[in-house]
Protein backbone atom coordinates (compact mmCIF):
# COMPACT_ATOMS: atom_id res chain seq x y z
CA UNK A 1 0.00 0.00 0.00
CA UNK A 2 2.56 2.32 0.48
CA UNK A 3 4.34 2.28 -2.33
CA UNK A 4 1.10 2.77 -4.61
CA UNK A 5 0.78 5.86 -2.14
CA UNK A 6 4.55 6.92 -2.77
CA UNK A 7 4.27 6.29 -6.41
CA UNK A 8 1.21 8.06 -6.67
CA UNK A 9 2.89 10.79 -5.10
CA UNK A 10 5.63 10.78 -7.49
CA UNK A 11 3.71 10.88 -10.61
CA UNK A 12 1.82 13.85 -9.11
CA UNK A 13 5.19 15.64 -8.44
CA UNK A 14 6.50 14.87 -12.25
CA UNK A 15 3.11 16.09 -13.52
CA UNK A 16 2.73 18.99 -11.71
CA UNK A 17 6.65 19.72 -12.71
CA UNK A 18 5.80 19.51 -15.81
CA UNK A 19 3.02 21.52 -15.90
CA UNK A 20 4.57 24.16 -14.37
CA UNK A 21 7.60 24.58 -16.95
CA UNK A 22 5.30 24.63 -20.23
CA UNK A 23 3.45 27.34 -17.98
CA UNK A 24 6.55 29.25 -17.61
CA UNK A 25 7.81 28.50 -21.16
CA UNK A 26 4.52 29.94 -22.70
CA UNK A 27 4.42 33.08 -20.70
CA UNK A 28 8.06 33.69 -21.49
CA UNK A 29 7.22 33.26 -25.30
CA UNK A 30 4.05 35.16 -25.06
CA UNK A 31 5.49 38.38 -23.06
CA UNK A 32 9.09 38.23 -24.79
CA UNK A 33 8.84 41.85 -27.20
CA UNK A 34 12.83 41.01 -27.89
CA UNK A 35 10.99 37.83 -29.80
CA UNK A 36 10.10 39.14 -33.20
CA UNK A 37 12.85 41.82 -33.63
CA UNK A 38 14.99 40.46 -35.51
CA UNK A 39 12.82 37.42 -37.30
CA UNK A 40 14.03 37.90 -41.01
CA UNK A 41 16.88 39.87 -41.24
CA UNK A 42 20.06 38.38 -42.06
CA UNK A 43 23.72 39.27 -41.71
CA UNK A 44 26.88 38.64 -42.42
CA UNK A 45 29.17 36.85 -39.64
CA UNK A 46 31.77 39.57 -39.92
CA UNK A 47 30.12 42.07 -40.82
CA UNK A 48 30.82 45.63 -39.43
CA UNK A 49 27.64 47.01 -39.85
CA UNK A 50 24.78 46.84 -37.04
CA UNK A 51 22.72 48.30 -39.79
CA UNK A 52 21.35 46.65 -41.97
CA UNK A 53 17.91 46.04 -43.46
CA UNK A 54 16.77 43.80 -45.53
CA UNK A 55 13.62 45.52 -47.00
CA UNK A 56 15.77 47.97 -49.25
CA UNK A 57 15.01 47.33 -52.60
CA UNK A 58 17.53 50.03 -54.54
CA UNK A 59 20.77 49.98 -52.15
CA UNK A 60 22.44 46.93 -50.58
CA UNK A 61 25.29 47.28 -47.81
CA UNK A 62 27.88 47.93 -50.38
CA UNK A 63 26.13 50.17 -53.14
CA UNK A 64 23.68 49.17 -55.35
CA UNK A 65 21.65 45.64 -55.57
CA UNK A 66 22.57 45.19 -59.75
CA UNK A 67 26.74 45.53 -58.97
CA UNK A 68 27.83 42.01 -59.42
CA UNK A 69 31.44 42.11 -59.08
CA UNK A 70 31.44 44.32 -55.73
CA UNK A 71 28.83 41.54 -54.33
CA UNK A 72 30.90 38.79 -55.23
CA UNK A 73 34.62 40.78 -54.18
CA UNK A 74 32.65 41.43 -50.74
CA UNK A 75 31.29 37.65 -50.70
CA UNK A 76 35.14 36.50 -51.22
CA UNK A 77 37.09 38.95 -48.96
CA UNK A 78 34.45 37.83 -46.35
CA UNK A 79 35.55 34.48 -46.72
CA UNK A 80 39.14 35.35 -46.54
CA UNK A 81 38.07 37.33 -43.64
CA UNK A 82 36.33 34.15 -41.63
CA UNK A 83 39.06 31.94 -42.46
CA UNK A 84 41.89 34.12 -41.02
CA UNK A 85 39.72 34.76 -38.04
CA UNK A 86 39.36 30.83 -37.68
CA UNK A 87 43.00 30.38 -38.34
CA UNK A 88 43.87 32.99 -35.75
CA UNK A 89 41.83 31.67 -32.50
CA UNK A 90 43.26 28.16 -33.87
CA UNK A 91 46.60 29.70 -33.14
CA UNK A 92 45.76 31.55 -30.03
CA UNK A 93 43.99 28.92 -28.43
CA UNK A 94 46.00 27.75 -25.33
CA UNK A 95 44.48 24.09 -25.98
CA UNK A 96 46.71 23.98 -29.46
CA UNK A 97 49.35 21.39 -29.87
CA UNK A 98 52.90 22.90 -30.98
CA UNK A 99 51.94 20.85 -33.83
CA UNK A 100 48.10 22.28 -34.60
CA UNK A 101 49.91 26.19 -34.28
CA UNK A 102 52.50 25.37 -36.62
CA UNK A 103 50.01 23.89 -39.32
CA UNK A 104 47.85 26.78 -39.55
CA UNK A 105 50.46 29.62 -39.30
CA UNK A 106 51.35 27.63 -42.36
CA UNK A 107 47.84 27.70 -43.61
CA UNK A 108 47.22 31.27 -42.48
CA UNK A 109 50.49 32.53 -44.60
CA UNK A 110 48.83 30.80 -47.18
CA UNK A 111 45.71 32.44 -47.19
CA UNK A 112 47.46 35.88 -47.00
CA UNK A 113 49.59 35.19 -49.82
CA UNK A 114 46.93 33.53 -52.17
CA UNK A 115 45.11 36.82 -51.29
CA UNK A 116 47.66 39.34 -51.93
CA UNK A 117 48.36 37.54 -55.43
CA UNK A 118 44.71 37.36 -56.49
CA UNK A 119 44.27 41.04 -55.73
CA UNK A 120 47.89 41.81 -58.02
CA UNK A 121 46.11 39.36 -60.62
CA UNK A 122 43.00 41.33 -60.90
CA UNK A 123 45.37 44.65 -61.03
CA UNK A 124 47.33 43.49 -64.10
CA UNK A 125 44.20 42.12 -65.94
CA UNK A 126 42.84 46.08 -64.81
CA UNK A 127 45.60 47.76 -66.85
CA UNK A 128 44.68 45.41 -69.84
CA UNK A 129 41.21 47.47 -70.27
CA UNK A 130 39.22 45.48 -67.84
CA UNK A 131 36.94 47.94 -65.86
CA UNK A 132 36.79 45.30 -63.37
CA UNK A 133 37.20 42.05 -62.23
CA UNK A 134 37.36 39.21 -59.21
CA UNK A 135 38.83 36.28 -59.09
CA UNK A 136 37.57 33.66 -56.76
CA UNK A 137 39.54 30.43 -56.18
CA UNK A 138 38.05 27.26 -55.36
CA UNK A 139 39.15 24.47 -53.37
CA UNK A 140 39.97 22.18 -56.38
CA UNK A 141 42.15 24.42 -58.08
CA UNK A 142 39.73 26.38 -60.28
CA UNK A 143 39.54 30.00 -60.77
CA UNK A 144 36.37 31.81 -61.49
CA UNK A 145 36.52 35.06 -63.05
CA UNK A 146 33.93 37.43 -63.21
CA UNK A 147 35.05 40.51 -65.79
CA UNK A 148 33.06 44.00 -66.12
CA UNK A 149 33.38 45.14 -69.89
CA UNK A 150 31.66 46.31 -72.68
CA UNK A 151 33.10 43.68 -74.51
CA UNK A 152 34.35 40.38 -74.10
CA UNK A 153 36.23 39.22 -77.30
CA UNK A 154 38.60 36.14 -77.75
CA UNK A 155 41.73 38.28 -77.07
CA UNK A 156 41.17 39.98 -74.01
CA UNK A 157 39.58 36.12 -73.23
CA UNK A 158 43.28 34.64 -74.30
CA UNK A 159 44.94 37.66 -71.93
CA UNK A 160 43.11 37.34 -68.78
CA UNK A 161 43.30 33.61 -68.90
CA UNK A 162 47.11 33.40 -69.65
CA UNK A 163 47.92 36.44 -66.74
CA UNK A 164 46.04 33.62 -64.73
CA UNK A 165 47.86 30.73 -65.80
CA UNK A 166 51.43 32.72 -65.22
CA UNK A 167 50.64 34.34 -61.75
CA UNK A 168 48.58 31.56 -60.38
CA UNK A 169 49.64 28.47 -61.54
CA UNK A 170 45.98 27.22 -63.00
CA UNK A 171 45.52 24.93 -65.41
CA UNK A 172 43.30 26.94 -68.15
CA UNK A 173 40.85 24.67 -68.72
CA UNK A 174 40.22 25.13 -64.77
CA UNK A 175 39.30 29.03 -65.55
CA UNK A 176 35.90 30.10 -66.22
CA UNK A 177 35.38 33.58 -67.29
CA UNK A 178 32.03 35.06 -67.25
CA UNK A 179 31.46 38.63 -68.31
CA UNK A 180 29.01 41.17 -65.91
CA UNK A 181 28.40 44.00 -68.96
CA UNK A 182 29.74 47.56 -68.31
Amino acid sequence: MKNKEKIKRYTMAVVSFCFMLVIAGYINYKYNPEREKDLGQTVYVNSNSDDVNIYKDTESVNGPVDDSIASFRYDRDNMYSELSNNYSNIINNTNSSADTVAEYQKKLSDLIEEKNQVQMVENIIKTKGVEDIVIILTGNSNANVMVKVDELDETLVAQIMQTIVDQLDINASNISIQKINA
